[in-house]
């Protein structure tokens, strides 16, 4: 091959946080090429159960599952304890996956966050792939670039201290 382009076998690419580490690091990936495999029902399946079966309380368990924008969660402290990675649908510069962010926030309150900022979404599969998780982390601006943009960063937040029993 002449260009040192990495020609894939297929395009059919499965996202796992393996996937989304190798395709965040690899410089020749052509985003444009890639589409994405949905996730095995039954491993998806087989997670949430053992989200529930874990459960620490009610609120954990039947908690309200809505979805939180990363953008609306900046600052705020949060345990990341899983992440999962689901393509997106939105056409443009971004990633074509985002993160799924399976959280507690300081009251122990069950948080499903979600993000497409890639370097959120980089710092989270590198701390999935080293088996870094449960970690207490923050969504954080990075400083405006040229074109005005305040870029997303994940930052480490202060365990909080347990109230005594």
């Amino acid at each position: 091959m002449a260009n040192n382009e990495i020609v894939h076998a297929t395009t059919d690419v499965e996202l796992s946080t393996t996937t989304v580490l190798d395709l965040l690091t690899n410089p020749a990936t052509n985003w444009s090429k890639l589409s994405f495999r949905i996730s095995n029902p039954d491993e998806t399946a087989a997670r949430i159960a053992q989200r529930e079966l874990s459960a620490a309380s009610i609120d954990e368990l039947l908690g309200g599952g809505e979805t939180i924008s990363g953008k609306d969660y900046i600052g705020k402290p949060f345990c990341v304890n899983s992440v999962d990675w689901q393509a997106s649908d939105i056409v443009g510069d971004g990633l074509p996956f985002y993160a799924v962010i399976h959280a507690a926030d300081i009251n122990g309150e069950s948080l499903t966050i979600t993000t497409g900022a890639r370097t959120v979404v980089r710092k989270l599969a590198i701390m999935a792939a080293n088996g870094w998780l449960p970690a207490w982390v923050k969504i954080v601006k990075g400083p405006k670039t040229d074109a005005g943009y305040e870029p997303l960063d994940l930052a480490k937040a202060e365990t909080p201290e347990l109230p005594f029993d």
